[in-house]
């Protein structure tokens, strides 16, 4: 969808489907009988999905009270999205405290992350377009701006960091360069540098690939 309008679900978005596709293919490609690698990437899954979870939350917060005023029937259509995707994210949580050692358990857990994952990326598309789209017609860009950033003040800056850390190489350049640009307008000299170096490592990744 083309439009200058400001998308607030575009960065997060492009992080969760970068992170996500991951974890689908590793957990597909391991074998679940090595118990050490299996336990450490469950350690990650249960990480991920936890801060997955936390991304749903947040916006039932900041931005379900708006779309129930521009749209209850979209609001309603997500809120009952967002009970679906914490059901599958309980059912691979559960499958996580057996899979490591056990290769049935482990085909198990991946039939039930790409259940999630087939939910979670049909679900961001649907608030990329549809959602955003209604959203627009009832607010302004710097009324998004603002509840994005109340979101993101909510967050602790650990969390932060690991969301970050899964958008910037799920960016293309452009976007990479906006977001930077953005962040040396006043974020933290911390938090610029760090976005610098996984701008760095993105771009050293792209061109090895």
């Amino acid at each position: 969808m083309q439009t200058d309008r400001y998308n607030f679900y575009t960065y997060i978005h492009k992080g969760i489907r970068y992170e996500l596709a991951y974890l689908l293919r590793a957990v597909g490609s391991l074998d679940f009988a090595d118990r050490d690698a299996a336990e450490s990437l469950v350690a990650r899954l249960r990480q991920s999905l936890q801060l997955m979870h936390g991304h749903a939350a947040h916006e039932d917060v900041f931005y379900e009270p708006l779309l129930k005023s521009a749209s209850p029937n979209l609001a309603r259509r997500v809120a009952a999205t967002h009970q679906v995707l914490d059901s599958q994210e309980e059912e691979i949580l559960r499958l996580c405290e057996t899979a490591p050692g056990n290769r049935a358990t482990g085909y198990t857990l991946y039939l039930a992350l790409s259940r999630y994952a087939a939910t979670q990326f049909g679900h961001m598309a649907e608030e990329e377009t549809e959602i955003i789209a209604a959203l627009w017609r009832a607010y302004s860009d710097e009324q998004l701006i603002q509840a994005e950033n109340a979101l993101v003040s909510s967050i602790n800056p650990a969390k932060v960091a690991v969301y970050t850390s899964w958008m910037v190489p799920g960016m293309n350049e452009p976007e990479r360069e906006t977001f930077l640009a953005a962040l040396r307008k006043g974020a933290p000299a911390e938090a610029v540098a760090m976005v610098e170096e996984l701008t760095r490592a993105a771009r050293e990744a792209q061109l090895a690939a």
